[in-house]
């Protein structure tokens, strides 16, 4: 079974649904069942950083050693890093794949990643930064509250083109560019060509399906797993002189930890806030996953899922 060419496969989704999981499943399902080498990208904005590895769920030494992975232990705790950074790396990282003839599979829950990687990014004006932060909380407050149609309307509204372009109504491409004009007052339609990045790819997104009560007994068990671990890496962060607004330590389960070893909270207090807090996340991470154009969900044992997953890359399919 062949696979279709210049594709890469997304595992996107909750925290704790699974995903690290799935990923080496697959992998070692595509060796076995096409001989076809096949390598992870970590599209997670916290495995990034050293130091930090229970409290972002890292894989560990053994998963690490079945599989190869890329963007994991790129930057130290105090440093920082972005989407676009992020997509430039692993766009490199993927046409070094391709020319090996090895499967990209991208792994994890981070949004912004995963759209500036998979979708495209452009080269955002360091001033602007606080701008589109903004401009990207409101307009996706807006979709949630008046849905696609009214986002769309609000486009036309500033930048025709651009729904000219978009006429699937595609929410992801229709806020981007609505933020766009937000945050610069200028037209994407007018400046994308400028400065976009797009990929030299197409994506086959996949996400674990789980029932919400399935869900959040996951995380909660997860949560239980991780806190002492997670205490202790903070604490050595925070020995170390990293302040707790660092980009790494700005984190659910640290921040949470974090309180807990100032006395801000008592750890009973910390544990159930960081349960709340994932809870949320992973919220956020199904309704962004869902609006992603040819989701594919996944349902039953890992075997089950890698296989079907597989199936969707044949290049006859």
């Amino acid at each position: 079974m062949p696979i279709k060419p210049n594709t890469v496969l997304a595992i996107t989704g909750p925290t704790a649904s699974g995903k690290t999981a799935l990923s080496l499943e697959i992998a070692q399902g595509i060796v076995q069942e096409l001989g076809i080498q096949a390598e992870i990208i970590s599209a997670d904005s916290r495995q990034i950083f050293r130091g930090l590895d229970i409290g972002t769920a890292k894989p560990n030494a053994h998963e690490l050693a079945r599989i190869k992975h890329h963007c994991i232990d790129i930057c130290d705790s105090d440093e920082t890093f972005n989407a676009g950074a992020f997509a430039k790396r692993a766009g490199e990282i993927i046409q070094d794949l391709f020319s090996k003839n090895t499967l990209p599979i991208i792994v994890g829950g981070s949004g912004l990643y995963v759209q500036a990687l998979c979708e495209g990014f452009f080269e955002m004006p360091s001033d602007k930064a606080e701008s589109f932060q903004k401009a990207r909380k409101e307009v996706q407050e807006f979709h949630e509250f008046h849905g696609r149609d009214a986002l769309f309307e609000a486009l036309h509204a500033v930048d025709p083109q651009s729904c000219e372009d978009y006429p699937d109504k595609n929410p992801r491409r229709i806020m981007r560019a609505l933020e766009f004009y937000k945050a610069m007052g200028l037209r994407f339609s007018e400046q994308k060509s400028i400065m976009m990045t797009y990929p030299k790819f197409d994506t086959c997104y996949v996400m674990i399906e789980h029932d919400r009560k399935e869900l959040y007994r996951r995380i909660n068990g997860r949560c239980d797993e991780m806190w002492e671990g997670t205490v202790k890496e903070a604490q050595i962060m925070l020995e170390k002189g990293i302040s707790r607004k660092a980009q790494s330590l700005d984190t659910v389960g640290y921040a949470q930890a974090i309180a807990s070893i100032y006395g801000e909270i008592d750890e009973k207090t910390a544990i159930e806030k960081m349960k709340q807090a994932t809870r949320n996340y992973a919220k956020r991470q199904i309704t962004w996953s869902k609006r992603l154009e040819g989701l594919h969900m996944l349902r039953g044992s890992n075997r089950d899922m890698a296989m079907e997953a597989i199936t969707l890359l044949n290049a006859d399919a």
